[in-house]
């Protein structure tokens, strides 16, 4: 009889979608994304079937002597990788989530190990002479405890009886020796992560069930109760090793934070993040975030709790930042917007700094706190000898906005360096001031880069004076002495896009059938 295999098929289809797009995409990629949802909602179906174990085959996955999607290539394909690398069989116990198979992804393209702790819930079995599995104590539960030693023979009555037969020493009854325990682990040693209990529930989804009870409590006595429970898992949390978990409950103790009022408990859920977050953790958590295969729902957990660490990460934000590349800093920048006023302190010991680099990302991250008393620093830096210095401070302003920084921010439209007058404009843009497009309209007429340029006239669209308009109407149309660029004339039609009038969507119209292809281009997408 064939068992019905719905849920089975059906997390599997999900599966095989999103093993298929995260190697095409970086994790981040909306695609990406909207297929982790889709397996997380297939999750609940296969967790009702209780622990499931699958045959893998250089074809595919069976279960209960039934190919399972037949016809799909991509589970083909994941499950032909697993078997290449020795995987024979994948035991799925409940309580699994999307990152665990992520990370069962990672093992078949090579990128973490069958025995990784980032695999949860996730049992991987290798194929060799004795069926040896990767850790007796993830597939087994707990080893066996070692018999324990014989006892000592008792004193025979004959040796009572008759004191005057006393046996020679060297015929002493020698003990039995006790059989060697056995060994606890097959292949790799056993970690606390590993280890399945039906009846026990593991650390981290103790912790988060934690997490989600204090959010919702009512009383302070519950509110007491979770805490004292949450301190007493710390432990327990911080040997599974796993970085992501301690991210995730770090960051839903700081979302508690705003719906208790009480000092005294806010105090206590602040120890508990304490002790979760030793100085080795928050390195750990910063590391983690400037990695790049990083799954986005982990990703956006470490950079909520290295946000709520802020006071401490800051100094490690900045190092990290210097050194990753320039495509995997955004992760840092949101986890600085995150942290808010609690990074000004230490910032601004930063700003001190006698290295320009260090200068200028603390500045940067000054303005991404959203904190108006900043401001003056900023300003200050703008006079900084180093460029990259005067740059920063103005994109920091930028971020921080406010008309306020509208008229120290103009001088800067005269600056040398092409990355500080371009920094400018964008700041300019940022304050909202529409009395600045009279400045900006005659800073045009001077300006010769044409970064610059486009820069100008995007932040005169965003400011959307009356005078906007025909300024961009000019520079949108072809020729001019000296002759405009194509660039120059995108970017005008960037800035009309920003400007809710009839006339600048009717330019829209006309340039998207222009013969120059950046032109239309920009047009196009400006109408979308």
């Amino acid at each position: 009889m064939a068992i019905d295999t719905g849920a089975v098929d059906r997390a599997l289809g999900a599966l095989g979608t999103t093993f298929r797009l995260t190697r095409l995409y970086p994790p981040s990629h909306p695609a990406v994304m909207e297929a982790m949802r889709q397996i997380t909602g297939a999750l609940p179906g296969l967790a009702a079937l209780g622990t499931v174990e699958w045959k893998v085959g250089a074809t595919g996955l069976h279960w209960h002597g039934q190919h399972l999607l037949p016809r799909n290539t991509q589970v083909a394909e994941l499950s032909g990788l697993l078997f290449a690398r020795g995987v024979r069989s994948i035991q799925v116990n409940p309580g699994a989530t999307s990152e665990h198979w992520l990370a069962l992804f990672g093992v078949a393209v090579g990128n973490v190990q069958p025995d990784d702790a980032t695999l949860g819930r996730i049992t991987v079995v290798l194929g060799r002479r004795a069926t040896q599995r990767l850790s007796a104590a993830r597939v087994l539960g707990e080893s066996p405890a070692p018999l324990p030693p014989a006892p000592p023979p008792p004193p025979t009555a004959v040796a009572a009886e008759t004191p005057a037969v006393q046996p020679p020493a060297t015929a002493a009854v020698e003990p039995r020796h006790a059989p060697a325990p056995l060994p606890s682990e097959t292949i790799t040693p056993g970690r606390a992560s590993a280890v399945f209990r039906p009846n026990v529930l593991p650390a981290d989804v103790e912790a988060r069930r934690g997490v989600a009870a204090l959010q919702s409590a009512q009383t302070a006595d519950e509110q007491h109760a979770i805490i004292a429970q949450l301190r007493r898992l710390a432990t327990d949390l911080l040997g599974l090793r796993d970085i992501g978990a301690i991210a995730e409950v770090v960051a839903g103790l700081d979302r508690a934070l705003g719906s208790i009022p009480d000092p005294a408990t806010q105090e206590e859920i602040g120890d508990v993040a304490a002790a979760l977050a030793n100085e080795t953790i928050v390195e750990r958590m910063v590391t983690r975030l400037g990695e790049p295969r990083v799954p986005p729902a982990e990703r956006a957990h470490l950079v909520h709790a290295v946000g709520a660490l802020g006071a401490v990460s800051a100094p490690l934000v900045v190092d990290a930042y210097l050194q990753a590349p320039p495509e995997l800093r955004e992760a840092y920048r949101a986890a600085m917007r995150a942290a808010g006023e609690r990074i000004t302190e230490v910032l601004q010991q930063q700003v001190q700094s006698k290295v320009p680099e260090v200068v200028a990302v603390a500045a940067e991250f000054l303005g991404l706190s959203g904190s108006p008393n900043v401001t003056p620093q900023l300003i200050e830096l703008m006079r900084h000898v180093d460029e990259r210095v005067r740059e920063a401070a103005l994109l920091g302003l930028a971020e921080l906005g406010g008309r306020d920084i509208s008229r120290p921010v103009m001088p800067a439209l005269k600056d040398e360096s092409v990355l500080v007058r371009t920094a400018a404009a964008r700041a300019i843009a940022a304050a909202g001031d529409p009395g600045a497009t009279t400045v900006l309209v005659r800073r045009l007429e001077q300006e010769k880069d044409e970064g610059v340029l486009a820069a100008l006239l995007k932040a005169i669209g965003q400011l959307g004076a009356p005078e906007a308009l025909d300024v961009l109407a000019r520079y949108a149309e072809p020729g001019g002495k000296p002759r405009r660029s194509p660039f120059v004339r995108a970017a005008a039609i960037e800035g009309l896009a920003r400007i809710d009038k009839m006339e600048a969507k009717a330019l829209l119209e006309l340039y998207a059938r222009d013969k120059e292809p950046t032109v239309k281009r920009a047009a196009e997408a400006s109408l979308r």
